[in-house]
């Protein structure tokens, strides 16, 4: 007899019939204001440029006249005669980034570094000597700009050990003096009245949040979504212990709302969608997803579209995005590709999508696809196994008149597949996707 067992399912798709939610409700609870303050994130960094690190007992942290970098004394070997006239109220300082960048741009010509000036002249006798190298890219930071964190959960979803969580615990280090606010909410707004309690519980975390400047508010939705029609699910029919699922855009409207002070106030906003791919694969759910991030104006929005997602492969992109875009503040779309680059594994599992909306109010979709030369040549699958002799593991590539397609192995068989192959290596490729936002006829539905 075959031994069998089960275990703990990963992904966070499923079925679930589809409800109308009663939207009417998802607008009372939390008035936005007609004119919301955008804060403004702190002038400048917590850690040196340098050695990426804070400055206690003797070292201290010297601030850049013209931008947010900071260096540590401990990086820099200032001459003991000099160690006070630098800290003169007179004295200026310059950081090495601020030295180096102009000069690699052609801008100035190659001069020696002297960092602390009075009156426009070097204030040391020699140039100031760098103890180390840069461990970070120039136009990066190292801020510690406050952030807050909302995981929003759908009811008896285990997240436990989840991506986002760990990635708070990873961030943690960057914010000694505090800053950092992680808050998990749990969500069934199956309902009117329990849409009434979830907007009850969250309009008083927002009120309780209000009064600190968020320099940036990251968002993750953790749900499972309806296999067919990529509905997320909003939580439980009645009594009973069985999920329902209801349009994308009325789910987000109930979610997102209450926090719209919060959102709308940062001047950063993303949002990160842990569910299964049918949210992304079906066009009338995207469609709707496309047109939520429009309405709710998130800065970025990140999806994928595994048709059995689970958020643990996503654990080293969301790292590297807390690393690159809320550490070293660089902008989302250019730190993208490195992001990919340190998540090669989460590539075998999905696509990754990145939705932002631009200045003229429309929508920039790009899908990012992990590459093989054998395995998936151009972000196509090959199958396990030849559909005609069953044979597994058994493609080759074939250039056919400079078209190359893939073979069996099997020379009784020779099934033929037309997919597009790259040369050897690997890599993550970039499609550019036409945007469809909107919210179309409930009877609507399609398949990408």
């Amino acid at each position: 007899m075959v031994k069998s067992k089960q275990t703990c399912k990963k992904s966070t798709g499923g079925t679930a019939p589809r409800i109308t939610l009663p939207l009417a409700a998802s607008t009372q609870v939390v008035p936005v204001p007609d004119e919301l303050n955008v804060r403004e994130p702190p002038e400048h960094n917590e850690f040196c440029l340098i050695c990426r690190d804070g400055s206690i007992g003797e070292d201290r942290l010297f601030l850049c006249s013209t931008c947010p970098w900071v260096m540590c004394s401990h990086c820099m070997d200032i001459p003991p005669a000099s160690v006070r006239a630098v800290e003169a109220d007179d004295i200026t300082f310059l950081c090495i980034s601020c030295h180096v960048g102009p000069q690699r741009h052609g801008h100035t010509p190659y001069l020696p570094y002297f960092g602390f000036y009075w009156k426009g002249k070097p204030l040391l006798p020699l140039f100031l000597p760098i103890r180390a190298t840069l461990e970070v890219s120039l136009q990066s930071q190292l801020s510690a700009a406050p952030t807050l964190m909302v995981h929003l959960v759908l009811v008896d979803h285990d997240v436990t050990g989840s991506c986002f969580e760990l990635t708070s615990e990873f961030l943690h280090s960057y914010f000694p003096s505090g800053g950092l606010e992680f808050r998990s909410v749990s969500f069934d707004i199956s309902t009117e009245s329990k849409i009434d309690q979830y907007q009850l519980e969250a309009s008083a975390i927002v009120e309780s949040l209000m009064s600190s400047n968020w320099a940036r508010v990251v968002v993750a939705i953790t749900n499972h979504t309806d296999n067919e029609h990529g509905d997320p699910f909003v939580g439980y029919e009645g009594k009973k212990k069985s999920y329902v699922s209801a349009r994308v855009h009325s789910v987000f409207d109930v979610l997102l709302s209450p926090w719209h002070p919060l959102i709308h106030g940062a001047p950063e906003s993303y949002l990160w969608l842990f569910s299964c791919g049918a949210l992304i694969n079906n066009l009338t759910s995207f469609a709707c997803l496309q047109q939520a991030v429009i309405d709710h104006r998130m800065m970025a929005t990140i999806g994928f579209n595994a048709i059995h997602f689970q958020p643990s492969f996503a654990t080293h992109l969301l790292l590297a995005f807390a690393e690159l875009v809320i550490i070293e503040c660089l902008p989302i779309d250019t730190a993208f590709p490195d992001m990919l680059g340190q998540s090669y594994k989460l590539g075998h599992h999905s696509d990754v999508f990145l939705l932002m909306p631009n200045n003229s109010g429309s929508l920039a979709v790009t899908k990012f696809s992990w590459t093989h030369s054998e395995l998936r040549p151009w972000g196509q699958y090959l199958l396990v196994q030849c559909p005609q002799c069953g044979w597994t593991n058994a493609w080759r590539s074939v250039n056919m008149h400079k078209d190359y397609i893939f073979e069996c192995k099997n020379d009784h068989c020779r099934k033929r597949i037309l997919l597009p192959g790259k040369r050897p290596g690997t890599c993550w490729i970039s499609v550019v996707v036409e945007p469809t936002p909107g919210i179309p006829d409930e009877d609507e539905d399609m398949i990408i």
